[in-house]
């Protein structure tokens, strides 16, 4: 095929594209990080990679709730983890002024009604349990939060190595 059939084949194709009917892709279950799905988003989400072998991980990111009622985060899943909860992070200051960190897994968390909540290191975040495969940094994978009184929400997230992850 000459270089001009090409070209206005790619042109042809390009401009159905532009001119079909997407209204199946607005109504998809999935969508990428940054994107509005009834009055949610999730912005800067990302799973952190941690060196092979690991079972465990977590997942980071910020989701806003543009709605004029609380969404209460209920749950988690993702097709990498055989299970995932939402943790708090905490760090407590005892009577001796040393200060220990903890860990616990909390049933809830409310993101109210014209807010956001930070899902972040050393804060609120999403543990990720049973991982069968090692996660590669750039490699994207699904998180489905569900939500209390809010439609369920599911994103693609980048694995970023725990090496790369921005200093917050």
């Amino acid at each position: 095929m000459s270089l001009s059939k090409k070209l206005v084949f790619f042109i042809v194709a390009i401009t159905l594209s532009a001119c079909s009917d997407n209204s199946d892709m607005a109504e998809s279950s999935v969508t990428k990080s940054n994107v509005v799905k009834k009055g949610v988003t999730v912005s800067d989400a990302y799973i952190r990679g941690l060196p092979p072998g690991q079972a465990v991980t977590a997942a980071f990111m910020t989701v806003n709730n543009h709605q004029d009622k609380d969404c209460k985060l209920v749950g988690v899943t993702s097709p990498i983890a055989s299970s995932a909860e939402i943790h708090e992070h905490r760090h407590k200051t005892g009577p001796d002024n040393k200060v220990t960190m903890s860990m616990r897994r909390v049933d809830s968390l409310v993101v109210p009604a014209g807010g956001n909540v930070s899902l972040q290191p050393g804060g609120y975040h999403l543990m990720m349990f049973g991982l069968e495969n090692s996660l590669k940094e750039g490699e994207e994978h699904t998180i489905t939060l569900s939500f209390e009184g809010c439609e369920e929400l599911s994103i693609i997230a980048p694995v970023q190595s725990v090496l790369n992850e921005k200093a917050k």
